[in-house]
């Protein structure tokens, strides 16, 4: 059925349109406000449905991992678990998070760095329980500082050198089985 042909009032639909609250209100009210990058990425994140909201604990610990060390990824469990329970936010994009608070302890996981480390798919799907996540990815970290060491690469840009390797040396996600 086209809207047009709707014989009722078409306004009764937005009592049910609950997308993004929190950021598609503040859009909203946007105004006359001057445009700047960081409003063009939230539009842009409202659009794609990523963005993240966490609450000010966890920003605040999340600055309380830059006193941790290399080898010291596991005490930031619980800031890692509270990452994944905000929405928005999976696995890949809470080491993105990390990795970008201290890329000493933390770095990237995801389907190519993933792939390039153990020769297998990504084992993690929207499903997967929290702890299951936290154990694959301080697992991963365990076996980047082996690889860095064994290898005599940084361990601070890991992520980005998986990546390439991945995308360089092996065939596309799409034909990986």
């Amino acid at each position: 059925m086209k809207a047009s042909g709707f014989e009722g009032d078409l306004n009764r639909f937005l009592k049910d349109y609950k997308y993004q609250p929190q950021l598609t209100s503040k859009l909203d009210e946007l105004g006359d406000t001057p445009f700047t990058q960081e409003i063009i990425n939230e539009i842009v994140l409202w659009k794609v449905d990523r963005y993240a909201h966490p609450t000010a604990s966890i920003l605040s610990n999340l600055d309380k991992l830059t006193t941790l060390t290399k080898g010291e990824h596991r005490k930031g469990q619980s800031v890692l678990e509270s990452l994944l329970d905000v929405q928005g936010i999976a696995l890949p994009m809470a080491s993105t998070i990390l990795r970008f608070r201290n890329p000493s302890v933390f770095q990237i996981i995801d389907r190519h760095a993933f792939w390039a480390i153990y020769g297998r798919k990504y084992p993690i799907y929207p499903a997967t329980s929290s702890s299951r996540k936290v154990s694959v990815y301080f697992d991963y970290l365990d076996e980047l500082i082996d690889l860095c060491k064994r290898r005599k690469v940084r361990f601070e840009t890991i992520d980005r050198l998986l990546y390439e390797f991945d995308k360089q040396e092996n065939p596309p996600l799409s034909k990986r089985r």
